[in-house]
């Protein structure tokens, strides 16, 4: 059995599929920002911030730049799947980068200033480094055109920016089953990025496997 290297069929256009996982991506951001995000606005005051009271303004920033990049992010990647508006996109990426990057400095603020356990802090500590990475390649990817590495790099960041939606996810359902309160945080602020990172990847990848003619 041989493998022609060489005969490798081009990479699908985004098509359907690719279309409802935005959207889809996008209503979560939504749902998310509604339920989990807008109260900190709503209510200033220490009985909704507890523990982050007197870190307020880091964490008000963190999630202030956490909506702005989960809202521009669904708009951004369609704009460069679909090839079209460059100019649009390319001033949408100046803003998807500016919030990421000011979201991952408060982050790391209060990565190390949490009362949440080691766990939890090096979690997002971690995730605030994957953020900045992805992005970063995503950038550097860009500036030397190579544009399918681009659009690669940049489904990574969406998928670490999406964290804020999973997160609440993993740590809903670990509380449901009664792990105790630095537990499933700890738990949850390594699986809300590393898992779903995983599975992007193998998806990927995997596609890239799969196009590959067996002669």
């Amino acid at each position: 059995m041989n493998v022609n290297v060489a005969a490798v069929t081009p990479a699908p256009k985004a098509g359907l599929g690719s279309m409802a996982i935005l959207g889809l991506a996008a209503a979560g951001a939504l749902l998310f920002i509604g339920v989990a995000a807008l109260p900190y606005y709503l209510r200033i005051e220490e009985v909704q911030f507890r523990q982050y009271w007197p870190m307020r303004g880091w964490l008000l920033t963190h999630i202030t730049m956490g909506m702005v990049a989960l809202l521009t992010g669904p708009v951004q990647l369609w704009l460069g799947l679909k090839d079209v508006y460059p100019t649009v996109h390319r001033n949408l990426g100046l803003v998807y980068m500016t919030a990421i990057t000011l979201g991952a400095v408060s982050a790391y603020y209060l990565a190390f200033n949490t009362s949440g356990g080691v766990v939890f802090g090096s979690g997002l500590a971690a995730l605030a480094t994957a953020w900045l990475t992805t992005t970063g390649m995503a950038f550097l990817a860009i500036k030397r055109h190579l544009y399918e590495q681009h659009k690669e790099w940049m489904i990574r960041s969406y998928v670490v920016t999406f964290a804020f939606v999973t997160f609440r996810a993993f740590d809903s359902v670990l509380a449901a089953r009664g792990l105790p309160l630095l537990d499933h945080i700890g738990v949850s602020a390594w699986f809300c990025w590393s898992v779903p990172l995983l599975l992007n990847e193998l998806v990927l990848q995997g596609r890239k496997i799969l196009r590959v003619r067996v002669d």
